[in-house]
């Protein structure tokens, strides 16, 4: 396994105190914490469907200023079929008083997440609020993402399908999941590294992190930003 990616390479390859950062599928928002703590002066948007993590994220941040928009970034204006997470046993560290598990919710089916991960249960789907980023871009006055942090649970094809255009032209540095690795899918028709790279060709890859052998994240940078 390779190691989890120090946030602090953002802050040194950026050289600034005032990146704009994008926490997508953010869960209880703590990595928008961490950055938040990183940089001096940062602006940080938080995406996030599950109402379960939502709760979360607001009990967690509190105060702090990062704005939360509650929504899917997928491939859909709209609205789309959501599989909650759940768990008998499963708690999450920070939050071991909680009786739910919503950190691995997807608008993609589990598929061999089942049997890898048999302490997890999707037994109840929901339609959730569904934007395209490329739709939520218009008429904000963004003109540039520094860090793209990217945690969809195999909903990345959807994620890249409905964001193409900001994420090619504005976008610096994207962090990734993906789900599926040598025939293995946690989700339906997730995508491996290799296809989200091949979806990029104007980013390279600057490292891969976390990889537990069935998933894992990758880290790429904009070539032309």
């Amino acid at each position: 396994m390779q190691t989890d990616i120090n946030k602090v390479i953002f802050k040194e390859k950026l050289n600034i105190e005032n990146p704009v950062i994008f926490d997508i599928g953010t869960f209880d928002g703590n990595d928008s914490l961490e950055f938040l703590n990183l940089f001096d002066d940062p602006v940080i948007y938080a995406f996030e469907a599950d109402d379960r993590s939502i709760n979360l994220f607001n009990s967690h941040v509190g105060e702090s200023p990062i704005q939360l928009i509650k929504t899917a970034l997928a491939d859909v204006d709209g609205h789309i079929t959501f599989y909650k997470s759940d768990s008998d046993t499963r708690k999450h560290k920070r939050h071991n008083h909680e009786k739910t598990w919503s950190a691995s919710s997807s608008i993609k089916k589990p598929n061999d997440h089942i049997n890898i991960f048999p302490d997890i249960q999707f037994g109840n789907s929901v339609k959730v609020k569904s934007t395209k980023l490329d739709t939520w871009m218009i008429g904000k006055d963004i003109s540039k993402i520094d860090i793209m942090w990217v945690d969809v649970n195999g909903g990345e094809e959807e994620f890249l399908s409905g964001g193409i255009d900001t994420i090619t032209n504005k976008v610096k540095y994207l962090y990734i999941e993906f789900n599926a690795v040598d025939g293995r899918q946690l989700y339906n028709e997730c995508l491996t590294k290799e296809d989200i790279k091949n979806k990029l060709p104007n980013f390279k890859e600057l490292g891969t992190f976390n990889f537990m052998g069935n998933f894992g994240n990758v880290l790429l940078e904009n070539k032309n930003i």
